[in-house]
């Protein structure tokens, strides 16, 4: 078993002009969160236990990390966050190592951004953290 840094691990999303995926600039922390629905089907047969099948599954992914109003050349940047948040486009995301070797694997897929947040305290480093809920199918690539 193979342990990494977390700092390889990253999201990469589409920026807002339609061009390729691009790692979300400076990140700190990233997140993907799987989910499966259950279906009760207990029956007086159950002996008293719950009895379930599986349900709808779905996906979110988050992010946050640093702002920067410059931006950075080859990053998806808050402010392109932004444009795609208030068009209500769909972004694409890749969920993986940054630079994955053979027999490594990602999550890819599309969502729409749900939650995106700019904060700056006094005397602190201005923040943003985003909000990607799935819509579709999940998908894990080996490489």
């Amino acid at each position: 078993m193979a342990i990494f840094n977390g700092t390889d691990l990253v999201l990469t999303v589409s920026p807002s002009d339609g061009g390729a995926n691009a790692k979300l600039m400076h990140s700190q922390n990233v997140s993907l969160s799987i989910n499966v629905d259950t279906i009760d089907v207990s029956t007086k047969d159950s002996s008293g236990f719950r009895d379930l099948i599986g349900g709808q599954k779905s996906f979110s992914l988050s992010a946050d990390g640093l702002m920067d109003f410059a931006g950075v050349a080859g990053d998806t940047e808050p402010d392109e966050l932004f444009t795609q948040a208030m068009a209500r486009t769909a972004v694409t995301f890749v969920f993986g190592l940054a630079s994955p070797a053979s027999g490594d694997y990602t999550y890819s897929g599309s969502g729409f951004i749900t939650s995106l947040e700019y904060s700056a305290g006094t005397e602190d480093a201005p923040t943003y953290s985003v909000s990607i809920e799935g819509s579709g199918t999940l998908t894990q690539n080996t490489i």
